[in-house]
């Protein structure tokens, strides 16, 4: 694994701004002080960080020919702003190219929208996009603190807070937003 974290970050210096590159260093290094945490090997953690924005630069134009040739379902919600398949297409990239673990590929395909059955892995992604050094917003620092204490409340409040923030700008909810609010509530 750790020759494909070397490949994926000469990719990245490649393909991504250095602006997306200081964020992905945060998550990297936010999730990996979660990952010990947590008792969570940091290279999957590693990978996945590094691995989660790969296509964030990539022209948006260009998000919907390339999940037709991954075979990536797209929502009628991805086809308005295909920015939202950046994701999903990481995670088939590394899942083809470099055959990464399921856990990895959920935590990539599912880091912006949240997902219903994430496990720790997606779990310590999503929150760490969110709480990284470079996030500047309302609460931000109260999501740090319980990410430290409480990793299933961290996640619960942190979509919330992504829920909370489309509706009042009136953006768009992925279907997978609105699955995993609604299961996270259930539990």
């Amino acid at each position: 694994m750790e020759e494909v974290i070397e490949e994926i970050k000469r990719i990245l210096k490649k393909m991504i701004s250095e602006y997306r590159l200081k964020h992905i260093m945060g998550v990297t290094y936010t999730a990996k002080i979660l990952a010990d945490k947590y008792g969570v090997e940091e290279n999957r953690i590693e990978l996945a960080a590094l691995g989660h924005d790969l296509f964030r630069d990539v022209k948006p134009y260009k998000f919907l020919k390339i999940a037709k040739v991954y075979e990536i379902g797209i929502s009628y919600v991805e086809k308005k702003n295909p920015i939202l398949l950046h994701g999903k297409i990481a995670a088939e990239y590394l899942k083809r190219e470099y055959n990464i673990p399921e856990d990895v590929y959920e935590a990539i395909y599912y880091h912006t929208s949240g997902y219903k059955h994430f496990g720790i892995v997606g779990k310590i992604i999503f929150i760490a996009d969110s709480i990284e050094p470079t996030r500047k917003y309302k609460n931000v620092e109260y999501y740090r603190d319980i990410a430290f204490y409480d990793i299933n409340r961290a996640y619960k409040e942190i979509l919330k807070n992504k829920v909370i923030y489309s509706l009042e700008r009136n953006h768009f909810l992925l279907s997978d937003t609105v699955d995993a609010w609604n299961y996270s509530i259930a539990q």
